[in-house]
């Protein structure tokens, strides 16, 4: 399987096995990924490969709170998308599971660090209206008439 950055810079490839998909709601990962939540799945080093654009990965190295390793954000420099987690004494990367360019065989099994969840995650979040496509013209309005100030 192919992954790679927003801009396209940065590609990588890997095969072979994958662990199920975890959604990390610490608020480390919810500052680095600008949402509610990482989601990203392992695969052994030694199944995994950069095919283009590593000279553009840069990483950031949080303080360590708990035990090394630290906490690690690694992206691409041009485009500023995340990019997989590499920690050369580790036998396992982690890939942000949105880089993958295939249907991934694997599935979210759990959500971790839940007691950090943002304010405004909570299980309705998976009953709200779904469109396949930019939302319908009205939605859009609807929502962002909340932004006029009154008597406008």
């Amino acid at each position: 399987m192919q992954g790679h950055c927003l801009c396209g810079e940065v590609a990588f490839e890997f095969d072979g096995p994958m662990t199920s998909i975890e959604l990390c709601h610490c608020s480390r990962c919810q500052r680095a990924t600008g949402s509610a939540f990482d989601a990203g799945f392992y695969v052994r080093t030694d199944r995994f490969h950069w095919l283009r654009g590593e000279h553009l990965i840069s990483f950031y190295d949080a303080p360590i709170l708990r035990k090394p390793p630290a906490y690690r954000h690694s992206f691409c420099r041009k485009c500023g998308s995340p990019l997989p987690t590499v920690y050369k004494s580790q036998p396992h990367i982690q890939i942000p599971t949105g880089l993958v360019q295939e249907t991934l065989p694997s599935t979210a099994s759990d959500h971790i660090f839940t007691a950090m969840k943002a304010s405004w995650w909570n299980a309705e979040v998976a009953n709200l209206p779904a469109h396949p496509g930019a939302p319908p013209a009205e939605f859009r309005a609807r929502m962002l008439s909340a932004l006029s100030k009154p008597g406008e």
